[in-house]
């Protein structure tokens, strides 16, 4: 049993956003100069990269046999704080980036939730999960560090 193209539809689009989300976290680390910012965006860009590796892989085994595929999550850890990162502040193109950022991921938690309202598959829903949870660190991770540049 394949599943439904409004399903597809939607796990296609998930894999642009993510696409997108990882273009945008790429460019990002690239402009900075800031240890702390090149260390989130560089964390970013590897899970929103694993996440489209992940959903490309989905798409395809619900296209051909309907079948969920498993995800425990994404295996890269956000580095340590270095200790080069005190002594620098983030300039307001990285506080940008860290606002879109918030908001990508804000995005990207209501797309799950969505999908997950769609989902009776029991391993689809715990992959969909899985996935808005990661979204829900993202934005954790984000705002925690805009909130320090607010003083």
């Amino acid at each position: 049993m394949t599943q439904s193209k409004e399903m597809l539809d939607a796990i296609m689009r998930a894999i642009e956003l993510e696409k997108e989300t990882f273009d945008l976290y790429v460019k990002a680390e690239h402009k900075t100069f800031n240890p702390a910012g090149k260390r989130i965006f560089t964390w970013l860009a590897k899970t929103e990269e694993e996440h489209y590796m992940k959903l490309t892989e989905l798409y395809h085994s619900l296209h051909e046999g309907g079948r969920w595929v498993f995800y425990g999550g994404s295996s890269f850890e956000l580095e340590p704080t270095g200790s080069d990162e005190q002594q620098v502040s983030f300039d307001t193109d990285d506080t940008e980036a860290l606002k879109i950022a918030q908001n990508i991921e804000k995005r990207g938690m209501v797309y799950y939730e969505e999908l997950i309202a769609k989902t009776g598959d029991p391993d689809g829903r715990a992959m969909l999960e899985t996935l808005r949870n990661e979204e829900v660190e993202h934005l954790r991770v984000i705002t925690e560090k805009l909130e320090g540049l607010k003083g």
